[in-house]
C-alpha cells in the first residue's frame, strides 16, 4: 500500500513539470524578422577589386513590435565582424567596403540582421560568395600546369594584351583564347574572367575580333592537324593532342577519361571553358569543364561553322550553329609569310 501512495504524487509532479516546460517553451518561442536582406558580388573578381555597401539601402528588416534591428558585416578575409548598426538601432557606420586580397581563393561575404540579446526574435543573414582569379596562364595565374618557358608572345596593339603563340600546321596559333573586350562577353559576365578564359563571341563578332595581322582560322586549318581528313568531317584521335592538362584555381579542368589521352602535342593547350547561348541579349553560360568550342571563318547554309571538343571523346567535332545566338571562344592564326 505504501508503494501506491508514492506513485501518485511522483506521477503528478512529473506531469506538472512537463506542463511547466511546455508553457515556458511557448512563452520563449522567437519570432522571425520580416523583410528580405539582399547582398550581391560578382561571381569572379580580381585582386584589389573593391565594392562599397551603403547601410541605408540594406536596412530592410523589421520587427512586428517596431523594435530596433542591427546590421553586421563579417569580413570575408579575416572573419572579423563590422557592426554598421548596433542592436539598439543606432547607426555606427554608413558603409562597409570589401577589398579583395591578393590570393587565389573563394570567399563569402555575410550580412546579418541582429536584435538585442534575449529579444524574442531570430536573427537573419544573407551571404554572397565570389572566387578570386589571376589573369594569364602559367605559374602565378589562375590557369596552371602549362609550360610557357621559351614561348613566343606578341602584344595586341589595340589593348596591350599579351598572347603566347606556337607553330601549328602551316600557321602560328594563339595559345590562349582571345580576350579582346570590345566584342563578346566574359564568363558569367565578370570582367575579371576576360584575361582568364577569354571572351565568348558570336560568329559575327568573331569575324573581325582578331588582332591586326591575325585572323580567324578556317575549318580546313583546324583539320590540318590530322592527315587525310575529308572536308567537313569530325576528326577522331585529335582531341587529346589539342587539349592541355590544365588547372583552374587548383581544379583539374579536363576530367580523366580512359578514351582520351591528353598530350597537347600541338601546343594549343585547349581548356574546357564551355560556351554561351545568347537570347535577347542575355548570355547563358554552360559546358565548363566539359566543352571547348571555337569559331572558324567558315559558314554553311547560313550557319557559322565551329570546331569543338567534348571531354570524354578523343574527337575534334564539327558543328554548325547560329551566327548570333551562340557564343564560343576564338583562337587566331598568323600566316607564316606575314
Amino acid at each position: 500500500m505504501k508503494l501506491y501512495r508514492w506513485l501518485v504524487p511522483v506521477a503528478l509532479l512529473v506531469g506538472l513539470a512537463l506542463l511547466a516546460a511546455c508553457k515556458k517553451n511557448e512563452e520563449t518561442t522567437n519570432e522571425y524578422l520580416t523583410g528580405k536582406l539582399s547582398l550581391s558580388m560578382p561571381a569572379y573578381v580580381s585582386p584589389g577589386y573593391t565594392k562599397t555597401f551603403m547601410i541605408d539601402s540594406l536596412m530592410t528588416m523589421s520587427r512586428s513590435d517596431k523594435g530596433p534591428v542591427g546590421y553586421v558585416f563579417t569580413d570575408p578575409d579575416t572573419g572579423t565582424p563590422d557592426t554598421l548598426v548596433g542592436p539598439d538601432g543606432v547607426i555606427r557606420n554608413h558603409y562597409f567596403t570589401v577589398i579583395v586580397p591578393t590570393k587565389l581563393a573563394t570567399q563569402t561575404l555575410k550580412l546579418t540582421a541582429i536584435v538585442p540579446k534575449d529579444d524574442p526574435y531570430y536573427s537573419s543573414s544573407v551571404s554572397a560568395s565570389y572566387t578570386i582569379v589571376f589573369p594569364g596562364i602559367g605559374k602565378g595565374t589562375s590557369i596552371t600546369n602549362i609550360d610557357i618557358n621559351r614561348m613566343l608572345y606578341f602584344t595586341d596593339i589595340r589593348d596591350g594584351n599579351h598572347y603566347y603563340y606556337t607553330l601549328g600546321g602551316n600557321n602560328f596559333w594563339m595559345r590562349q583564347n582571345l580576350a579582346w573586350d570590345e566584342a563578346g562577353k566574359p564568363y558569367e559576365l565578370c570582367p575579371a574572367m576576360t584575361q582568364v578564359f577569354g571572351q565568348y563571341y558570336t560568329w559575327e563578332e568573331a569575324q573581325t575580333a582578331c588582332p591586326p595581322g591575325w585572323r580567324l582560322p578556317t575549318d580546313a586549318e583546324w583539320t590540318a592537324f590530322a592527315d587525310n581528313v575529308a572536308p567537313g568531317a569530325d576528326v577522331p584521335g585529335l582531341a587529346g593532342k589539342l587539349m592541355g592538362d590544365l588547372y583552374f584555381n587548383g581544379t583539374k579542368m579536363w576530367e580523366y577519361w580512359r578514351e582520351v589521352t591528353i598530350t597537347d602535342d600541338f601546343g594549343l593547350s585547349i581548356m574546357p571553358v564551355g560556351y554561351a547561348n545568347v537570347g535577347s541579349g542575355d548570355y547563358d553560360f554552360d559546358g565548363l569543364y566539359t566543352y571547348a568550342a571555337f569559331w572558324t571563318a567558315d559558314e554553311s547554309d547560313g550557319l557559322g561553322v565551329c570546331r569543338y571538343i567534348y571531354h570524354n571523346k578523343d574527337v575534334l567535332y564539327r558543328g554548325r550553329l547560329s551566327k548570333t545566338e551562340f557564343a564560343a571562344s576564338v583562337r587566331c592564326v598568323l600566316d607564316l609569310d606575314d
